[in-house]
């Protein structure tokens, strides 16, 4: 604070005499000067040496780009366009966002400036906004949870549905106002409560009132994105980055954090850029695009309605028929640009078709909802309650042809279901109840795989040991506290274990099966692994007709004859790469990988494909439904999202006979959380819609679902997220066909409950 004093009082000294006249002449006109001025600069995470190129690797070679201080131009009067600009990419957007808020070393030293941070003009403002650090704020979302992010983690999974509280559980106005030390200063304590007016105008804006009192640990997705919005404007910033601010939230809560940061942008209070994935909704309001491809490489700068002219041409990189290199084409400089990315490794296939621009053929669906055998999890008349505050079970329910207060559900065998509903609307809770996280699971008529939590007359209660070895479970909160030393393989393993940290138990199949699971995604974890390969060119094992000169042909049982198998090296990596060291999509796959890895009872996975590129996302359901097979009598449907061309599944994939997964069984169910349609696999076919009215959108009440056995969730997606379409198109599913299996139950579900279809 003395340091930030200092600077401030010698920013408002006189300018020396000597300052050049030309300095002057642009301060006077400090409006039209840039906010980033980047001029054929070159970026590194450390400074080069001759020899470092592949551990420092440059960073967007001979890069150019400038962002006026200002949305619209100085001359707006001509009807010329405003700029509010979006940075979209997968891996390396929020290096370039980095970039921007003065990270990393630029060569040469000059070629990033910020003309308008020393203009008179904003020292008359607020002189400590002379200094970037200052200026520009960021605020990722994709990194490890929201709790990590708010700074406020709770110490294990339970602690935020606990009753009692401890002095670092902050509240939201707490945290606001910057109060998150357990012995502030008075100094610090009083700088925080400067400007009531401008946090009172901010907590309105973002419509914060009613959370002001809630620890932020309790906050749901959506909620903590504009706490966290709200933390960083009440700095007053003049460019405010935001790193894809709609992942993990609901189609409702999208639209609504899109229409506040408009109003934001617009006015240029402060200034926006968004770090956007190729998949996300981008905002009708962004009128130019940065794209960035691989290697950290800028594939397209510019305003959108010319990206759009641009794609079309990139579509053409992957049909049969592309155009000829014609000095007659039009576009034939933007052809031979995107050609030249492409045989460079810069543009892909995966880019394509995370920016959909793949075509792909629709296919017929067929799957039928499963009866059911078991009941895994049974709930009657749950509901949740915190003092007078209802946030699981505040509704009605239709059982067996009346009216009951609470939740009632059932989870059997062979059934997979999907829980949507709002941010904040309790599904955590719901989840939380079937994992034993919360307290009141123990007092709540909840019975999980047949037994309550606490001891029955004749039959003991189900331990919590006992229900996290039939629970595969994924989510953000597992995500945010797990601990981050681990290796790869030693991240898998503790599926077998019954602490994140404890030893695993462990024997030769159970070994396979993580083999197995490592060498599939191996292309997706392996650094030195190049994508669609599915070992290293450098693995030291024999390979081709040299492999028999040391494995020799031995026969099997069962069929003629087959070669002995080749060691594992090229899994090695998994022994020494930390958890620590791998992207957000790639600490969310080994997550869903520990949680089917050990083929549990019932799998959980709450958003556990968010961050993923879509590719990798359909990879990960086609080894949920099929395994690591290549041939199946039943194929996944995740193949139906992707094309003829894609080879992932050739390349990664195993003979019948040597795949040591295959898929979810009749005897294994699936519970999955989502917001994005694309991340539900089609296998999915009973639903149920949680109630939920945060005041950004229509409300919504309680629906228990099936989707026909011909009916996609693209198909049904927008039904069920809209009040007015389900009231319209939703019928009771009376006569639903489903699918038996050995052991079916007899009692239907859809005769005891209100189930609808659509």
């Amino acid at each position: 604070m003395l340091i930030q004093r200092v600077l401030g009082r010698l920013s408002q000294l006189p300018r020396s005499p000597w300052t050049s006249t030309r300095c002057q002449s642009r301060r006077n006109v400090s409006s039209a000067l840039p906010l980033i001025s980047i001029q054929n600069g070159t970026f590194y995470r450390s400074y080069p040496t001759p020899n470092d190129d592949e551990h420092n690797p440059e960073l967007y070679p001979s890069f150019t780009f400038t962002l006026p201080a200002k949305p619209w131009r100085s001359d707006d009067q001509t009807g010329k366009q405003g700029q509010h600009w979006a940075v979209v990419g997968s891996a390396g957007k929020t290096a370039l966002l980095e970039i921007f808020r003065g990270r990393y070393i630029v060569i040469p030293s000059h070629a990033r400036s910020y003309p308008y941070l020393s203009s008179d003009e904003l020292a008359a403002k607020d002189p400590r906004l002379s200094y970037p650090d200052r200026a520009i704020q960021y605020v990722g979302f994709g990194e490890e949870g929201p709790q990590v992010a708010v700074g406020t983690r709770a110490p294990y999974l339970s602690a935020r549905y606990e009753s009692r509280r401890e002095d670092s559980d902050w509240s939201v106005l707490q945290y606001l106002k910057g109060q998150t030390s357990l012995n502030p200063l008075e100094e610090e304590e009083y700088s925080t409560l400067q400007d009531e007016t401008w946090l009172e105008q901010v907590v309105i804006r973002l419509k914060l009132e009613k959370l002001l009192d809630m620890p932020v640990a309790n906050l749901s997705n959506g909620q903590t994105r504009r706490t966290r919005i709200a933390k960083a404007l009440l700095r007053k910033p003049e460019l405010l980055l935001l790193d894809e601010p709609f992942m993990g939230l609901d189609p409702a809560s999208v639209r609504s954090i899109s229409t506040l940061l408009q109003s934001f942008a617009e006015d240029s209070s402060p200034r926006l850029v968004l770090g956007l994935r190729p998949q996300d909704m981008w905002p009708d309001w962004i009128t130019h695009l940065l794209i960035v491809g691989n290697r950290h490489r800028i594939l397209f700068q510019g305003e959108r309605s010319r990206a759009k002219h641009v794609f079309e041409v990139w579509k053409t990189l992957t049909e049969s028929n592309n155009r000829q290199d014609s000095g007659k084409d039009p576009d034939r400089t933007i052809y031979m640009d995107a050609k030249e990315a492409w045989e460079g490794g810069i543009l892909d296939r995966q880019l394509l078709w995370d920016l959909r621009l793949t075509q792909v053929k629709p296919t017929n669906y067929n799957v039928f909802a499963s009866v059911g055998t078991e009941a895994l999890v049974e709930m009657d008349a749950v509901k949740v309650q915190y003092g007078t505050k209802t946030v699981l079970g505040g509704w009605e329910q239709t059982v067996d042809g009346e009216q009951k207060e609470g939740l009632h559900w059932r989870v059997r065998r062979g059934q997979r279901w999907a829980i949507l509903g709002a941010n904040g609307s309790g599904k955590t809770t719901l989840l939380s109840l079937i994992t034993s996280d919360h307290p009141q699971a123990y007092a709540l008529p909840v019975r999980l795989f047949g037994r309550s939590r606490l001891p029955e007359p004749g039959q003991p209660g189900v331990s919590i040991f006992d229900l996290q070895s039939r629970i595969g479970h994924s989510s953000p909160e597992i995500h945010t506290l797990f601990p981050r030393h681990l290796t790869v393989r030693q991240s898998i393993e503790s599926a077998w274990a019954e602490t994140f940290l404890g030893r695993p138990l462990l024997d030769h199949d159970r070994d396979s099966d993580v083999n197995a699971a490592l060498k599939f995604f191996k292309p997706d974890l392996d650094p030195s692994a190049s994508p669609g390969s599915e070992t290293d060119n450098t693995s030291i094992a024999p390979k081709g007709p040299e492999k028999f000169k040391v494995f020799p042909k031995l026969p099997r049982s069962g069929s003629k004859s087959r070669a002995v198998r080749e060691p594992d090296v090229d899994i090695e990596y998994a022994d020494s790469l930390p958890f620590s060291s791998l992207s957000v999509a790639q600490q969310r796959l080994v997550l869903f990988i520990r949680a089917v890895v050990h083929k549990p009872d019932l799998v959980i996975l709450d958003e556990a494909f968010s961050g993923m590129s879509p590719s990798l996302r359909n990879k990960c359901i086609y080894f949920l439904e099929v395994g690591d097979s290549r041939r199946r009598r039943r194929d996944s449907t995740s193949k139906r999202t992707t094309t003829r061309k894609d080879r992932w599944l050739y390349d990664c994939t195993v003979p019948e006979p040597d795949a040591r997964h295959r898929g979810l069984t009749d005897q294994q169910a699936l519970i999955v959380v989502s917001h994005v349609k694309e991340e539900i696999p089609e296998c999915v076919r009973h639903w149920m819609r949680l109630p939920s009215d945060d005041g950004f959108a229509d409300p919504l009440s309680f629906r228990i679902g099936i989707l026909t056995h011909n009916q996609s969730w693209d198909q049904a997606w927008d039904i069920i997220w809209s009040a007015k379409k389900m009231e319209e198109q939703g019928r009771r599913a009376y006569r639903r066909k489903l699918k038996d299996v050995p052991g079916s139950s007899k009692v239907r579900d859809t005769e005891v409950y209100e189930l609808w279809s659509i």
